[in-house]
């Protein structure tokens, strides 16, 4: 389905979605209101082309919105978002990069090689390149991090076989960035609001890992859970991104 609200052809925000249902609608009205064009594709109903425009990917998939993303001249997550939420090991060189502190990473691909780095950790972190697979877990034993990591061998999804082995944190917090706004964040809203900016991940769910008083990104995901609760927050952010304060 592809509904077109405005008067030109030439939209002023695009809307890629999953679905078109009551949250996604009152997305849409409110920014009409505000007087923007904007133009819906759902990705149920139709085709999604090249467009020379702007566009907010509200998207389930992490690895069908990277594809997407690349099809616009700009998104409100930007294409590198995508890349560093798909590849943990760019992620945590960028952080490096940037200055923020990122834990010690292994990739194992034979589950032998797993068991051995588990060995020398006790308790890991086992992970897979994207927190979007939804494997990640945590293991005890160097025999429970095998037989994961053997299970995962026979998984369609080539990515599923990359083991990447952390130290088990103390516990693990999941925390949602929409612009200004961090659900979830208590005394750590000041630094993944700063982090959020530096990867330029607008529209943003975090895996934090908390080592003792540390907390450490483990995963990045360019999307957000929509409910009517953070609609407001939602159609502030993207209009503020459209006007460039981000």
């Amino acid at each position: 389905m592809v509904i077109e609200a405005g008067t030109t052809v030439n939209q002023d925000v695009t809307l890629v979605l999953s679905k078109y249902g009551p949250v996604e609608q009152k997305i849409h009205n409110d920014l009409v209101n505000r007087g923007f064009r904007v133009t819906i594709i759902n990705t149920r109903d139709d085709e999604v082309r090249c467009r020379n425009s702007k566009a907010v990917l509200l998207l389930d998939d992490t690895f069908e919105a990277l594809v997407i993303s690349s099809l616009f001249e700009d998104t409100l997550n930007p294409r590198g978002a995508y890349v560093l939420a798909i590849d943990r090991a760019a992620l945590f060189r960028e952080l490096s990069r940037l200055g923020y502190p990122t834990p010690e990473l292994s990739v194992a691909l034979n589950p032998n090689v797993v068991g051995k780095v588990i060995r020398g950790l006790g308790r890991a972190y086992l992970a897979t390149p994207s927190p979007a697979l939804n494997l990640d877990g945590l293991v005890t034993t160097w025999e429970g991090g095998k037989s994961v990591a053997e299970h995962r061998m026979y998984m369609a999804n080539p990515l599923a076989r990359i083991n990447m082995v952390i130290k088990a944190p103390d516990k693990i917090i999941d925390v949602q960035v929409i612009g200004d706004e961090c659900i979830g964040c208590g005394d750590l809203k000041p630094w993944v609001l700063k982090l959020s900016r530096d990867i330029g991940c607008i529209m943003c769910t975090y895996t934090i890992g908390a080592y003792g008083n540390e907390h450490l990104i483990l995963g990045v995901e360019p999307r957000i859970e929509l409910t009517m609760g953070v609609v407001n927050n939602v159609v502030n952010t993207i209009v503020r991104w459209f006007n460039g304060e981000w």
